[in-house]
């Protein structure tokens, strides 16, 4: 793949033009050229480093940050295939899910796609998340990291039921735990007993990125 194609690739999402994004990452999937893919993930992720910053300088708001996460999310459509051949190059699983009494999803749906789109498998499982679902997720997929999502103050205590079972089956210590949403802050982790707080997806894709690197 060009240097020119890939510049595309990264300015088109910038200025949030799906076409132009599509068209281009749809020459590295004629290709099918291994490393061109490499190259376009890569393209994408460099894009997503700079809507991240723009999101949290408050140069970009969250419609922005949302449209951009599917742009991303359908450029990964057209080189999942390609890529999925060589899994060595996933950074891990991830399992995300709302908590049980909370039907929103946004947030939840904005990570799964910056998530994705850094390289990472993720299991989705949804809202309204009974505490035993997680637990079975867990025991499962074996994930890098489990993110819970809850956006109700009504329904916050149930991230803390959550980690009790996980300790309690003594399975907390084989994954990290990130929550975001708009009921929580980072004073939440401590009294909850989690290992991140992620105010926004990017910030908690990049906590993620951190963890696998370890």
């Amino acid at each position: 793949m060009s240097k020119e194609i890939l510049e595309q690739l990264k300015n088109s999402l910038l200025a949030l033009d799906m076409e132009a994004t599509l068209k281009a990452t749809d020459s590295t999937v004629k290709g099918e050229d291994k490393t061109a893919v490499e190259d376009a993930v890569s393209a994408v992720s460099d894009a997503l480093q700079v809507v991240g910053k723009r999101f949290q300088t408050g140069e970009w708001f969250l419609s922005e940050l949302v449209y951009a996460g599917e742009i991303a999310r359908e450029v990964m459509k057209l080189l999942s295939p390609l890529m999925k051949a060589d899994s060595s190059k996933s950074l891990g699983t991830v399992v995300v899910g709302t908590v049980a009494g909370d039907i929103h999803d946004l947030g939840k749906n904005i990570f799964i796609n910056y998530a994705t789109s850094a390289g990472f498998k993720v299991i989705d499982l949804g809202v309204d998340v009974p505490v035993q679902k997680f637990i079975n997720a867990v025991k499962e997929h074996k994930p890098l990291a489990l993110g819970i999502s809850c956006l109700l103050t009504s329904t916050d205590k149930e991230i803390g039921r959550v980690i009790e079972e996980l300790k309690r089956q003594k399975i907390r210590d084989s994954v990290k735990v990130i929550i975001g949403g708009a009921a929580l802050t980072e004073d939440f982790v401590k009294s909850a007993g989690v290992d991140a707080f992620a105010p926004d997806a990017v910030t908690g894709t990049d906590i993620v990125k951190k963890w696998s690197a370890s």
